[in-house]
């Protein structure tokens, strides 16, 4: 029997996207329902659930499709239908035959207790020729094949959500180039995912030593799976750049794939093909940019002065990054987007000061040949911040469009891209508190209007972070904080604007929070929180990568 893949073989096999949709048991998103509110182990809130679009269930290859036969199934994997020879002058032309149709490679797998690639297989053959063969789950056509191996045809689904859960049938029909057409018998097979939102794993499982701070601050995932997280240590006043490579698992590799610099933070990292991007900054108030070989060589670098860079994203061939001029928290500032070439040279450079003195891009997202960022604006006279995003051309850095938000005190920490559109994260300050604010923006040349926000429930609900994940789903992570007091780490799940789940993480202290939130393979959620004891004097600070199921 074939047993169902790890997430090592996912996200061996993925690439960093979510793809696009398939129909019945894997309905499209508006016939999805939503799970009723329940709890999760160790302590989690849980409720809810999710939905997509991908190739898969209701994508065909190639050829078209045919209407299934009625033949009874025998599930014997054998050829179910017995038509009859066709025979021109004194040349017989026999139907295809149909042999050893599986999923996963087993005509009797076990459940598929994760999501990802789910593989349909038959052998077809035929005295004359194959013209395709079309694949069917329960009575809904899959795809049709027509490239082959040998007579071996394949065809991958994609499971991603909770509404692909469920028990299905397989079965082929063989279809030759005289017409004529033969049935395999079925393969049941069943979906068993976790629960939405339940964490597949939690990394590391040990604190730093006393005395010793640790601040992941970015996360991506390699071409082969593998986990790239940087950060930075703090140990006795010294800062230190901080880079960890660990497996699918989150088991830890190696602590030290890029130099240690001392007086350098980590603050974002990517790939491009096979090779890491870290971005950093230095106490001296420069920014640095560096792209590795695989195995931690240093191939090409930048930096820049009086600068602090934020963010990074690659797409088309460039690197993209976001900050600021000068230093937002000493001196005035201009919000700025690099675009720089495989060798990290400059490309264009496009500099927002319109509202006044104190202007930063804190997030970058790429889709469809269009940069967007976010941030915050301010007006010289006026300390109170107003959120911000702009959207330039991809290629040359035409600037589509720009907004800014009419709600003072509000900060954009992050942004991702949706099938409807762009998703911001951030707060806005409230009365003394503070309060997530999720905005829904177009994203279309020469729009970029808002569309609407999600309602605010609580007055210190803080959003840093968002992530896509399936069925044009996302999740929201942060902090939920006592006025004044300790703070919980929070994610949230939202189709629309209606919340599916919601979990806190039993530690609590003054920062604990979620800081990051990436999309991986097949719905997955990976985030990165960080926690400090006793926050400005503490014994120690740590930091957590935890993976969630879609």
């Amino acid at each position: 029997m074939a047993s169902s893949p790890s997430l090592v073989q996912l996200l061996l096999i993925a690439t960093l996207s979510i793809s696009a949709g398939c129909g019945e048991v894997f309905d499209a998103a508006d016939e999805h329902n939503e799970l009723a509110d329940s709890e999760a182990e160790d302590g989690e809130v849980m409720g809810d659930v999710d939905e997509d679009q991908r190739p898969g269930i209701n994508t065909s290859t190639s050829g078209t499709g045919s209407d299934k036969p009625s033949a009874s199934l025998s599930g014997t994997g054998t050829s179910t239908s017995d038509p009859e020879d066709i025979t021109t002058d004194d040349h017989v032309d026999a139907p295809p035959e149909v042999f050893q149709p599986e999923v996963q490679g087993s005509h009797a797998p076990d459940p598929i207790t994760a999501a990802g690639p789910v593989t349909l297989s038959v052998i077809a053959v035929d005295d004359e020729a194959i013209e395709r063969v079309d694949f069917f789950v329960g009575d809904k056509l899959v795809a049709a094949v027509t490239d082959h191996d040998y007579g071996h045809y394949t065809h991958t689904l994609a499971i991603d959500h909770q509404d692909d859960a469920g028990e299905f049938e397989f079965q082929a029909v063989a279809v030759d180039n005289a017409g004529q057409t033969t049935t395999s018998g079925t393969v049941p097979w069943t979906v068993e995912l976790p629960e939405s939102g339940s964490s597949l794993f939690s990394a590391p499982d040990e604190p730093p030593p006393p005395g010793e701070h640790i601040y992941w601050e970015d996360v991506v995932v390699s071409p082969n799976g593998e986990f790239f997280v940087v950060g930075f240590r703090v140990v006795d006043g010294v800062t230190t750049l901080l880079s960890e490579r660990r497996g699918p698992g989150g088991s830890l590799i190696d602590d030290s794939w890029t130099p240690p610099t001392k007086d350098r933070f980590g603050v974002a990292v990517a790939f491009m093909d096979s090779t890491p991007l870290v971005v950093a900054r230095d106490v001296d108030g420069s920014s640095w940019v560096g792209r590795y070989t695989a195995n931690g060589s240093l191939l090409y670098q930048y930096s820049v002065d009086d600068t602090e860079w934020r963010d990074v994203a690659v797409a088309g061939g460039l690197v993209y990054v976001v900050g600021n001029t000068g230093a937002l928290s000493t001196t005035d500032t201009n919000a700025r987007t690099w675009a720089m070439t495989p060798e990290l040279e400059p490309y264009w450079i496009r500099n927002e000061n319109a509202g006044g003195d104190k202007n930063v891009a804190r997030a970058v997202a790429v889709a469809d040949g269009r940069v967007f960022a976010v941030g915050q604006i301010s007006y010289a006279g006026n300390p109170q911040p107003y959120g911000a995003a702009w959207a330039y051309a991809a290629e040359d850095g035409t600037p589509l469009w720009s907004r800014e938000f009419p709600t003072e005190n509000e900060d954009i920490f992050d942004v991702t891209v949706l099938p409807d559109g762009l998703r911001t994260a951030g707060l806005k300050e409230n009365d003394g508190g503070k309060r997530m604010l999720v905005r829904h923006l177009q994203a279309d040349t020469g729009i970029g209007v808002p569309i609407n926000a999600l309602e605010q429930t609580a007055d210190v609900e803080i959003a840093y972070t968002i992530a896509a994940s399936s069925h044009g789903e996302y999740v929201v992570a942060g902090a939920e904080c006592a006025l004044g007091a300790e703070c919980f780490a929070q994610r949230r799940r939202y189709a629309g604007n209606s919340k599916k789940w919601q979990v806190q993480m039993g530690l609590k202290s003054s920062a604990t929070r979620y800081v990051v939130a990436k999309t991986l393979p097949y719905g997955y959620v990976a985030l990165l929180g960080q926690h400090d004891v006793n926050y400005g004097n503490g014994d120690q600070g740590s930091s957590w990568l935890r993976v969630i199921h879609p």
